[in-house]
């Protein structure tokens, strides 16, 4: 939850050597930019693209993780691997998230998992693969073998044509006073906004959505404004959250960035009011 910046790429083709040039000079532009950080770029071609063959150490491992696209199939979402991808990651400043940018290629088709009726029921009634199954997919791994009973595997086509990316980046808790605060948060929204202006002239870039409304304004002023909004609207669900578990008698424990900001008490006072005043809208 927080503040985010959404982008999807797409080269409009299924040339390499054009997936390979927009993208390096997309990252020659990233070097010549004030990010705190910029990676070599990554060629991957085949298995090493899937995430589940890598190691949570290495340098990549969410790059990889970020390159798979969703597909919709009869109500449910799956996760499309790719066969290849170009890209690297930028990292804009602290308390930032990383942003990837590449092109990744996909396959025509994929196989998904779907979970068999029970006796008796309606069989049309395939549901998706769920959470409800992993004891099943650890009895997989274990033995090796799918149980054609309870599972299908079916083959769709995934619709994903030419190369293309799809990523996003929470700028929110740059803001964080003890980064930089306002100022460091600016610099790390703005830099991902201009690495898009990039992309968009190096004719790869399909959408964007900005939370902030940056994108579409170009003023700092309501950007500003829109962070600190998110800022007191994350403390105040926060803190209400920690409010009602205590009243359950529970522990909280709560991990949030929100909470590492020295005003923090202040901004979860304003957010209770925030979520007040919408309530009394309703």
């Amino acid at each position: 939850m927080g503040l985010t910046i959404s982008y999807d790429l797409n080269l409009g083709s299924d040339s390499i050597e054009l997936a390979r040039e927009k993208i390096h000079a997309l990252h020659q532009a990233a070097i010549n930019l004030p990010f705190e950080k910029v990676s070599e770029v990554v060629e991957l071609v085949g298995e090493p693209c899937r995430d589940e063959h890598n190691k949570m150490e290495e340098l990549h491992r969410f790059l990889q993780l970020e390159a798979a696209r969703g597909i919709e199939y009869e109500n449910s979402y799956f996760f499309v691997d790719p066969v290849q991808l170009i890209a690297f990651t930028v990292l804009p400043g602290k308390g930032c998230e990383s942003a990837n940018f590449g092109l990744a290629l996909f396959p025509e088709t994929t196989q998904i998992k779907l979970r068999k009726p029970e006796p008796g029921a309606d069989p049309n009634e395939i549901k998706p693969w769920g959470w409800e199954d992993f004891k099943i997919k650890l009895e997989e791994k274990r033995t090796g073998k799918i149980d054609e009973t309870k599972v299908e595997i079916r083959t769709i086509p995934t619709n994903l044509t030419h190369w293309s990316w799809s990523n996003f980046c929470k700028t929110q808790y740059a803001s964080n006073p003890e980064y930089g605060g306002m100022e460091n948060f600016l610099k790390c929204h703005g830099l991902v906004v201009q690495m898009l202006d990039i992309a968009q002239d190096l004719g790869i870039l399909e959408s964007v959505c900005d939370e902030g409304g940056y994108w579409e304004s170009r003023n700092t002023q309501t950007l500003s404004q829109s962070v600190g909004n998110y800022n007191a609207l994350v403390a105040g669900v926060v803190g209400g959250l920690k409010t009602l578990l205590t009243q359950e008698g529970i522990e909280a424990k709560t991990q949030a960035p929100i909470t590492d900001y020295p005003n923090y008490e202040y901004l979860e006072a304003e957010g209770e009011q925030q979520i007040k005043r919408e309530k009394e809208r309703e």
